[in-house]
């Protein structure tokens, strides 16, 4: 976690140094500081240990001296120096989408906006309509991200709260006297965000292991400490329960704790009218215990075989179970390769060799290196002299990894445009064995157009994947307008696949629109749109989404063969 604390430090001082309108050049030098750290694939006590911070691209001799005073003491002086030059409730309204350091600034200079109730105020007037810089669909968009951003507070995107989780759980099932430990809750549900982090344990001395727990580093705070439940602050500000559950009630618990509330209370009809009763003690007929030391056991005892996690959101997994329809869901082993990969040819951060060489860590059978195209200025997309080169590139690997997989796919994330056309020209694409389509510009038009824009690159022979259908980033920008369904018949119509986009501020398209989708008889692409050597192991989220979505591995164009999948792309080509 000590790049990212590091980068969240340089992010804040940059935009300190934006807000007080001083040197933009030392501004951009944190910024792209930040922007380093986050997609570092070393450890920075290591690298400082070693003295190999400045090979870090972005980090010269202050921010080198600034990280490693950081690994030695957890504080940087000349940071807190300058970010005490701005109130804090000031440097927290530049998280909100659509307020950055000028617009903060300009709004405390000329209208007194000094905390967050102070701009919901000003924005409940129509004090900045017709203020230079500020119309109504500025104000709007300022509106929606305050929606956004509040929302956001209130929980963790799943892929920071799984690998907290993970961690935590690990030092839990080291604690004596554990014998097992359980994530339960949303988390274990794989919801796109999470609230509180939820455990269960078995322990023959739970009041002790409970104390243990409580002691243990990352804790910052003890709310509450019994004999069965511990409630705690860890890192981070984020609340941890633990609860120690009898052997005999562990499956019972387990599977309430899990929820969902909707879930289980529909369990509980189903109880009622076989004459039981559940709930996290066990399955009970009158007074008489039948079960509950397994979630299997108490599914079977209310007539149902279990039912995944995944699932249990009262979605119409209860009436499957029922008649014997539960979809036998994707598994991340099916995966035979990722279809969107970046390099650093565009905005990646590893190189061709080294993003093939992890497919080949991970046994895939392909993998395609997607890079942008030229319209994506800030992800240095490739120009069509640039992609030749990539071209180039990639035949000599072809060549040097002659019979070892995986196999090497050309690609490219090709920009839809405001008007529906493809960034590259039809000659161009056909010398690439990928294309995956996505818009990267012009969120905010209507309805129809977006739908239309869509539908014309749904419609062009070279495109195989739409990419990250709907555009939202969870807590930082909306999903765009566009009449889904139309879209949805035109991909299955012309054999196009939906991605699953695995980046954990993505996780696009979202389980519902999977779920309809899946119903519709749609193709998916789960992809880790992964921009480092690190983030390919980013598709795992992608795998939960589409098993909240119902998917089977059939339904999942790379979880195919490549004999299979090779076929299938030619057919679209020539379609």
């Amino acid at each position: 976690m000590i790049n990212e604390e590091i980068a969240n430090i340089f992010e804040r001082v940059g935009q300190t140094l934006e807000f007080r309108g001083k040197d933009r050049f030392r501004a951009l030098a944190y910024e792209r500081g930040a922007r380093s750290l986050r997609g570092l694939e070393g450890d920075l006590v290591s690298m400082a240990a070693k003295g190999t911070l400045e090979d870090i691209p972005g980090i010269g001799h202050d921010l080198r001296t600034m990280i490693e005073e950081y690994v030695r003491t957890h504080h940087i002086r000349r940071c807190e120096q300058e970010l005490r030059r701005v109130p804090a409730e000031l440097l927290v309204l530049m998280d909100i989408p659509g307020l950055g350091p000028k617009t903060v600034a300009l709004l405390h200079k000329k209208h007194h906006v000094k905390a967050f109730p102070d701009l919901k105020r000003l924005l409940d007037t129509d004090a900045l309509l017709g203020v230079r810089g500020f119309g109504e669909q500025k104000i709007s968009n300022i509106k929606r991200g305050i929606a956004l951003w509040q929302a956001s507070k209130q929980r963790m995107l799943l892929g920071e709260a799984l690998p907290r989780a993970e961690a935590l759980l690990e030092e839990i099932g080291k604690i004596k006297g554990v014998e097992r430990a359980d994530v339960a809750g949303s988390l274990r549900r794989r919801s796109e965000t999470v609230g509180d982090l939820d455990f269960l344990i078995i322990s023959r001395n739970s009041a002790r292991a409970l104390r243990e727990f409580s002691r243990l580093p990352t804790v910052k705070q003890i709310i509450a400490l019994g004999d069965t439940r511990a409630t705690v602050i860890i890192e981070g500000g984020i609340q941890v329960d633990v609860r120690a559950v009898p052997e005999r009630c562990y499956g019972a618990a387990l599977q309430y704790f899990t929820g969902s509330k909707d879930h289980n209370v529909h369990l509980r009809t189903i109880a009622l009218k076989r004459g039981l009763k559940i709930n996290e003690y066990g399955v009970f007929h009158g007074r008489k215990r039948l079960g509950g030391t397994t979630e299997a056991e108490c599914y079977r005892l209310l007539g149902l075989p279990i039912i995944p996690p995944e699932l249990r959101e009262d979605r119409g997994e209860i009436e499957a179970a029922l008649e014997h329809r539960l979809p036998d869901l994707v598994d991340r082993k099916d995966l035979g390769g990722d279809l969107h990969v970046h390099t650093d040819y565009s905005d990646g951060r590893s190189t061709l060799e080294e993003m093939v060489e992890g497919a080949a860590a991970l046994g895939y059978e392909y993998v395609a290196l997607i890079d942008h195209s030229p319209s994506a200025r800030v992800a240095h997309g490739l120009s069509e002299e640039r992609l030749e080169k990539k071209i180039e590139a990639i035949e000599r690997l072809r060549r040097q990894r002659h019979g070892h997989k995986p196999r090497i796919l050309m690609g490219a994330e090709v920009d839809i445009l405001s008007n529906g056309k493809l960034d590259y020209k039809d000659k161009t694409l056909a010398r690439l064995d990928v294309v995956v389509a996505s818009v990267h510009s012009a969120f905010r038009q209507s309805r129809d157009r977006m739908t239309g824009r869509l539908l014309d690159a749904v419609s062009n022979p070279y495109v195989q994947i739409i990419g990250h259908p709907t555009t939202r980033l969870i807590g930082g920008r909306e999903a765009i307008n566009f009449d889904f369904d139309q879209v949805l018949r035109a991909v299955i119509d012309a054999n196009v696949a939906f991605e699953i986009d695995s980046q954990p501020d993505r996780l696009d398209l979202t389980d519902t629109l999977v779920k309809a989708a899946n119903e519709a008889g749609a193709l998916f692409a789960i992809n880790s749109d992964a921009h480092s050597l690190s983030q390919l192991e980013y598709v795992r989220y992608g795998i939960f989404v589409a098993r909240r979505g119902w998917t089977e591995a059939g339904s999942v164009i790379n979880s195919w063969t490549w004999s299979k999948l090779s076929r299938w792309l030619e057919k679209r080509r020539s379609s």
